[in-house]
């Protein structure tokens, strides 16, 4: 019970903590993508199914407004593409089990989510800048990790590898934005 009641306290807490700075930076889509972090984090914490599409949809948000923020890499389409889409085709086959069980907004919002989170990926690959790329796919892999997790099957230390990628995911973009 205290552990729940301190990860209740410490996971939006840390994410605010880590958009405080910023705040001020030339660039506030980062600081809106980690408010829009916050709430996610929240929604899914909350104990109940009803809650996951809310959370899917903050996170959506933050990577778009991520995406947009991007502004050291091109608009273009490049052989960098092929990686982030055979992530997705990967990871879609691979969740099928699972995300078929689930309610036709379910299915459709890991499907957008999917496609958001590898095109900022992909975005952050064409900026060249080493901390962002890792960021990004940080995230992928967190959010990889919660997708198995939770529509899949759930290992002891699935909570714990979500955590560690997503605090460096946001970390990482966040001080390249600061």
């Amino acid at each position: 019970q205290q552990w729940t009641t301190l990860k209740y306290l410490l996971k939006p807490t840390v994410t605010l903590l880590i958009a405080y700075p910023t705040k001020s930076g030339s660039n506030s889509g980062i600081f809106w993508g980690l408010l829009f972090s916050t709430l996610g984090d929240i929604c899914l914490m909350i104990p109940h199914e009803d809650m996951f599409v809310p959370g899917l949809l903050s996170f959506l948000v933050a990577h778009i407004l991520y995406t947009v923020s991007f502004r050291d890499a091109p608009p273009s389409l490049s052989w960098t593409a092929i990686p982030f889409g055979a992530y997705v085709a990967v990871m879609m086959a691979a969740l099928y089990p699972g995300i078929v069980k689930e309610e036709a907004v379910v299915q459709a919002g890991v499907v957008v989510y999917m496609l958001v989170i590898s095109v900022m990926a992909y975005r952050a690959s064409l900026s060249g800048n080493v901390l962002l790329i890792i960021g990004t796919l940080l995230f992928c892999l967190s959010d990889s990790i919660l997708a198995w997790d939770k529509f899949l099957h759930s290992y002891a230390w699935c909570e714990f590898g979500i955590m560690i990628t997503y605090y460096a995911a946001q970390l990482c973009i966040a001080i390249v934005h600061t």
